[in-house]
């Protein structure tokens, strides 16, 4: 797939599309997270503005319930016929809701994935931007300047931020550059409180995670090589401790503080029996380590979805870490 980047020619190609569409279906990612649903967010305020008729589509629930979710949204079903898809944040075509009837539809890709495959009239794909809220502000940008029109307004600035703030780990990752910054300044310009926002992303944590962390933490390995550190949580676990999987949500950015370790690795069970892995990494790629096991993701952080016993999984994984 080409990777068309950020061109300003076929941005503004990409907002004729637009334009000719009255009926336009937003997509993001399985589990979906506060960067994918905040750019969904963000467009269909903009849309709506624009008098189109918008439907979000979520693969499966979210993985805790953000203050800004899209006024009009389904799980794992459309309800209209779009003149336009576009997807946000995903990978691949197995991480979205795509039926056989968007296959022939005018199609928009925007997503920061190194891993992206999914084949569109329109691929916005930049690796190297901390978040897809981070892409979708430069091109709405230029959107702007085409339509000599503002339509960032303070309640789409702070999805944008907020979304930026989610993926960059509060401008902690790597894909952290100036150009980050620069743009949080300006979404802050435009009226979204940075430290409502941090606030907000972190401090959601009751007691009795807190302690669940604790539990973790007490348990982790640590490889031979002492360059990989990973933790293990079944549904027993979380049953024991009467919580659901959204607990486990910035442990292992948590973990990923341990210093001199190089990798970190979250294991954990999905009710209906897979293996779910969150990978991090302060250097190498751990894009290439996920994908033998069918996963993907960024250099720095990615994901796998595995049908193996968890155990299983962890031995195949770590043995060489």
């Amino acid at each position: 797939m080409e990777k068309n980047l950020l061109n300003k020619n076929l941005i503004s190609e990409s907002l004729n599309l637009i334009i000719n569409s009255k009926k336009i279906t937003l997509l993001t990612h399985f589990r979906p997270d506060a960067d994918g649903i905040s750019a969904c967010v963000a467009l269909e305020n903009i849309f709506l503005e624009m008098g189109k008729n918008i439907e979000t589509v979520l693969p499966c629930k979210p993985e805790f319930e953000l203050k800004r979710m899209p006024k009009k949204y389904f799980i794992n079903k459309h309800e209209q016929d779009p003149d336009l898809i576009i997807a946000l944040d995903t990978a691949n075509y197995e991480r979205l809701y795509f039926p056989e009837s968007f296959r022939n539809k005018k199609f928009i890709n925007i997503d920061h994935h190194v891993s992206n495959s999914l084949n569109s009239d329109f691929n916005f794909i930049n690796p190297d931007s901390s978040s897809t809220c981070e892409i979708l502000f430069e091109i709405i940008n230029i959107w702007e300047k085409d339509l000599n029109k503002k339509l960032i307004n303070k309640y789409t600035a702070e999805c944008l931020l907020f979304g930026i703030l989610y993926d960059s780990m509060i401008f902690h990752t790597q894909s952290t550059y100036p150009s980050t910054l620069n743009i949080s300044a300006k979404l802050m310009e435009l009226g979204a409180n940075l430290y409502d926002l941090k606030t907000e992303l972190i401090c959601n944590k009751n007691p009795n995670i807190i302690i669940f962390w604790g539990k973790i933490l007490s348990n982790i390995k640590i490889s031979k090589s002492k360059k990989a550190a990973w933790a293990k949580i079944t549904q027993q676990d979380l049953k024991e401790n009467n919580l659901s999987i959204n607990s486990l949500v910035g442990f292992n950015n948590f973990l990923s503080q341990i210093s001199g370790i190089e990798y970190t690795l979250l294991f954990y069970q999905t009710e209906n029996g897979q293996t779910k892995v969150s990978l991090r990494s302060k250097t190498e790629d751990v894009n290439k380590l996920a994908t033998p096991f069918g996963g993907g993701g960024h250099t720095n952080a990615a994901g796998i979805l595995s049908n193996e016993p968890i155990d299983i999984l962890i031995e195949k994984i770590t043995k060489n870490l």
